[in-house]
């Protein structure tokens, strides 16, 4: 996914992206902000010390993210799950998609411009959202409209926002000025 990026520069870009997201909803103490990785718990020193960290499980994608949803609603009544890589992302997307949960929305995702998503909530566990998905594709948003529609979820769609999934999604932002600083040294 980012092979012009050594190792180190995509954890480094991971933990700023982390960091700038954990700094935006600290600013609301309405949030249990809680991050699911996959790094060893040695590697959890990436991240600020008063955040929740657990170790993702699954096998793909999906099963990762069905299961941290799964877990978090044992303790919550809603879910919203985020993904780090959005520089667009502030707490206000949180609001508006746990104002839908809170008015009978079944489901509420947060698409991205390339036809994924990242942000996902629910009230319930939907099993079916994370299964069969070719991940990292510009289908992922249509086959999650089309799954909701299958089990008759209602589902709400926030507004579209931008994502950093390759170099050229860097570089396309630094072209715009739109780079913070921090990841202005990784764009080519």
């Amino acid at each position: 996914m980012w092979p012009n990026l050594s190792h180190r520069e995509c954890l480094y870009l991971h933990k700023m992206l982390t960091q700038n997201i954990a700094r935006k909803l600290k600013s609301s103490n309405k949030f249990k902000l809680v991050i699911y990785t996959t790094h060893s718990q040695s590697n959890f020193c990436l991240y600020p010390r008063q955040l929740k960290i657990k170790k993702q499980q699954g096998i793909n994608l999906g099963a990762r993210m069905q299961n941290a949803i799964a877990e978090e609603l044992k303790y919550s009544q809603r879910v919203v799950l985020i993904g780090s890589d959005s520089l667009d992302f502030t707490p206000e997307v949180i609001h508006r998609a746990l104002d839908k949960l809170n008015s009978n929305k079944d489901i509420v995702i947060g698409p991205t411009h390339d036809g994924g998503y990242l942000l996902v909530g629910m009230r319930k566990q939907n099993s079916f959202l994370f299964e069969n998905v070719a991940w990292s594709t510009s289908s992922v948003l249509d086959n999650t409209i089309k799954a909701a529609d299958i089990y008759n979820k209602n589902l709400h769609l926030l507004e579209a926002m931008s994502d950093l999934d390759t170099i050229n999604d860097l570089n396309a932002l630094s072209r715009q000025t739109l780079l913070p600083h921090w990841a202005q040294s990784l764009a080519s």
